[in-house]
């Protein structure tokens, strides 16, 4: 598939899962125009009309974002909201939608187009649909956000070499590393979570080891205190999604209290699958909460989830 073909496949996805969005086209820092997709027209009717549509805010990226490494913003215009939002360091996300979308609805979906934009600039697979997850996260804290900055503590469980520790290398330093090293008892990272300039979300994760037997005498007293569960997989390795309901059972009988728990499917950039989308969507029904699908070496949609984190934490308040 060439390049035009997966942004039109990507921006169709942003398209048609919201209704409020007019437009979107994705430019170079130059305001250089590489691909748009306008909702209702097809591709002769676009060319004769794109140019016109798009040249104001193009003009706009080139004067105030010019010099800028990473945003995004909304700007209110007439009966629009403009939406501007890098992907990578060589493009930029534009977006024309309905002034009644809210602004967190159209950020949080934004963001997650302008991420899956940068990995296609980079040459890599990337899943087009967008995750269900994405619109559970949009429409949540739409309301007044509290103020000041909170903690929360995530533990991140699953079987030994489902990547644990990618998942959270990739959230907390934007790296990967090729090499395995297991995680032996617990190792805790922290990184903090803007959701704007007055809140902040301080995410304390603790990587579990995940040799079950080893583990077990010491796990409870790792457990104590969270607030989220994240139960990862690799869906390369069947047997990984069978210990999920395992570990889910561990997990309950660990801690006295109710958690909030996200199923996680990793490694979704190796060829091999074997574990089907109907069998994910299903254990995440029987554990009622929602799932993602990601890729640690490739960091697509690992964001999503630790943003997700954040934000439900934040519904206490």
């Amino acid at each position: 598939m060439g390049i035009n073909d997966q942004f039109n496949e990507l921006i169709s996805n942003l398209l048609s899962s919201l209704e409020e969005i007019k437009a979107a086209a994705i430019v170079d820092k130059d305001g250089l125009l590489i691909f748009s997709k306008i909702k209702g027209m097809d591709k002769d009717d676009e060319i004769g009309t794109v140019t016109a549509v798009f040249d104001s805010f193009i003009g706009r990226i080139k004067k105030d974002f010019g010099t800028a490494s990473n945003f995004i913003n909304i700007t209110l215009v007439d009966e629009n909201k403009f939406m501007f939002a890098t992907a990578g360091p060589k493009a930029i996300l534009t977006v024309i939608a309905d002034v009644s979308i809210s602004d967190n609805r159209l950020k949080v979906f934004g963001s997650h187009v302008a991420n899956k934009i940068k990995l296609i600039l980079e040459g890599e697979e990337i899943d087009y649909e967008i995750p269900p997850i994405i619109n559970i996260l949009s429409k949540m804290r739409e309301g007044k956000l509290p103020l000041g900055e909170f903690s929360v503590k995530i533990i991140v469980l699953g079987a030994p070499g489902v990547g644990k520790t990618s998942l959270i290398r990739r959230f907390v330093d934007d790296k990967f590393a090729e090499s395995y090293v297991s995680t032996i008892g617990v190792d805790i990272s922290r990184k903090e979570v803007i959701i704007n300039e007055k809140c902040t979300v301080n995410e304390s994760l603790w990587d579990i080891g995940g040799q079950a037997q080893e583990m077990a005498p010491h796990r409870k007293r790792f457990y104590q205190g969270a607030n989220f569960a994240f139960l990862v997989f690799d869906i390369s390795r069947k047997k990984t999604f069978e210990k999920i309901d395992s570990w889910e059972k561990d997990l309950e009988t660990s801690i006295n209290r109710q958690l909030s728990v996200i199923l996680i499917a990793n490694k979704t950039d190796l060829e091999t699958h074997e574990v089907d989308l109907e069998e994910i969507k299903q254990k995440a029904t029987e554990l009622n909460c929602p799932y993602l699908l990601c890729s640690a070496r490739t960091g697509s949609n690992v964001m999503d989830a630790f943003r997700y984190a954040a934000y439900k934490f934040l519904e206490q308040y």
